[in-house]
């Protein structure tokens, strides 16, 4: 027993050796379990006739003290597991099922056996037991590992319970966890390598200082990650899933993840861009979100009106434009304006100021207003500015602007919308004598060509609008029906 006791004294003495402090009563428990493994050891030595062989020994004894910790550690780990499932019936807390979900009682279990084995090869060492010293300060290591992977395992599951219960906005706080995890890390980093060299943590962490330009280098796109992020979160300028547009990227989709190093985008071609988060500091971004909160989407287009087929009405064309329904009060109230000689004021409240009836784009201008308002598929909303305006004209014509909100935001449904509004207009402006504009194509060349010579125009299918003649066909007022009607009019007749 002479190793034993010399053991002991020289476990408590040895300045640097990490220790477990232990109260008196429990301390003679563990010198009889010490004894008893002792005992079993000096046997297996006696049957191998090796009774003298001190190094053998210790090999013994930490192999027994192993297994015997090894044990220890699988039997309270599955009596835990087992206690934290049956729990689990009968707790019904977010916090603890997400612990579970995190196997965080299974892995804050692991550290039992290294303390087992840590306090009982305490009572092995000696001044020249190199071997258990070694064993001791790898138990220790290996204890700050499972405390950091357990700490890791706590702050996912609170991260995950906040993120789905509180982060109501949606906020990019996944980085915020990551910079948790990343300091837990680093600590345990630095307590090992003072560990395993025998030296005060905090020394270490004052050593640090010198290598503050090497470890910003290195951790550059996390810190700037990081930095991003708390801008981000706090100007509440980007949510996990929200619809962003980066310019000069493919990114134009879903935000799926935030991290300190990445924000990933679903894009709608359901391919997926990862940005680094300083990109959308540093640079612009469109973001969405307001347009699918608020449940409407801007309409801002326009249809290019042929400027030839723009011509001032008269008191004929006006009547024709009196019977479509949604223009009847509307030309009345135009017609006594203009006989009170009010002019189109906006100023005045009482005037009728969408539209003219000056010419024939003005009363549609006016037509295509009232149709809008009275559309049940846009937002009629204040804040949601709804008008018809004409542009400055181009080459291609005169542009006439339609500016509307539509009464939803989603993308399907937005799109039919602006298509059948649209729609509407090709359909109705040959009710104005209006024409869209369009390039000379091979058919014009040819009617070029045959009228060129003088040839009766009356026979042409097509002339001037719209596309018919005039059998019976609805009539554009401005260019009154001939009287020469062609019994066939899809044929091109010579003469």
């Amino acid at each position: 027993m002479s190793i034993l006791s010399e053991a002991a004294k020289t476990a408590s003495s040895h300045p640097m050796m990490p220790t477990v402090a232990l109260g008196e009563q429990t301390e003679q428990q563990y010198y009889a379990i010490a004894r008893l493994l002792m005992q079993i050891d000096y046997r297996v030595l006696d049957l191998l006739d090796l009774e003298h062989n001190s190094s053998l020994f210790i090999w013994i004894y930490a192999a027994l003290v192993f297994a015997i910790s090894w044990a220890i550690g699988l039997l309270v780990q599955w009596i835990v597991v087992d206690i934290s499932r049956l729990l689990a019936r009968h707790i019904a807390n977010d916090v603890y099922a997400k612990l579970r979900e995190q196997k965080f009682f299974t892995k804050i279990c692991r550290i039992l056996p290294a303390l087992v084995f840590a306090i009982f090869i305490q009572f092995t060492l000696s001044y020249k037991a190199t071997l258990s010293t070694w064993l001791t300060r790898f138990c220790w290591v290996y204890v700050v590992i499972v405390l950091a992977i357990s700490l890791s395992a706590l702050s996912q599951a609170v991260w995950s319970h906040v993120n789905e219960r509180n982060n109501t906005r949606k906020l990019p706080l996944r980085g915020l966890i990551q910079l948790v995890k990343g300091i837990i890390w680093i600590l345990c980093t630095i307590i090992v390598v003072g560990i395993l060299c025998n030296k005060s943590p905090g020394s270490l962490l004052a050593g640090l200082g010198a290598f503050a330009a090497v470890l910003m280098l290195v951790f550059k796109d996390s810190i700037l990650g990081l930095v991003a992020g708390v801008q981000l979160s706090e100007n509440d300028s980007l949510h996990v899933g929200d619809w962003i547009k980066v310019p000069g990227t493919d990114a134009n989709g879903i935000v799926q993840e935030v991290t300190l190093t990445t924000v990933k985008v679903l894009n709608w071609d359901k391919t997926t861009t990862s940005l680094p988060p300083y990109s959308l500091v540093s640079g612009s971004f469109t973001n969405y979100r307001s347009m699918q909160q608020s449940n409407s989407r801007e309409i801002s287009r326009a249809y290019f009106i042929d400027a030839d087929s723009i011509v001032p009405t008269t008191d004929a064309m006006l009547d024709e434009y009196e019977k479509i329904p949604l223009l009847t009060d509307w030309i009345k109230k135009k017609r006594e304006e203009k006989a009170a000689g009010h002019t189109q004021d906006a100023a005045r409240v009482d005037g009728v100021v969408a539209g003219s009836i000056e010419s024939n784009l003005g009363v549609f201008r006016a037509y295509m207003k009232i149709f809008l308002d009275q559309s049940p598929l846009v937002d009629h909303r204040p804040e949601s500015e709804c008008f018809v305006s004409t542009l400055a004209q181009t080459p291609s014509g005169v542009p006439l602007r339609i500016y509307c909100f539509t009464s939803t935001s989603a993308w399907v449904a937005y799109e039919s919308i602006q298509s059948a509004i649209f729609e509407h207009i090709a359909v109705m402006l040959y009710h104005f004598g209006l024409y869209s504009f369009e390039n000379p194509s091979g058919r014009d060349t040819i009617l070029d060509g045959y009228l060129s010579p003088g040839k009766n125009p009356d026979v042409l299918f097509g002339l001037p609008y719209p596309f018919y003649n005039a059998s019976g066909t609805p009539q554009n007022p401005a260019y009154p029906a001939q009287t020469s009607v062609d019994p066939q009019p899809n044929s091109m007749k010579t003469s």
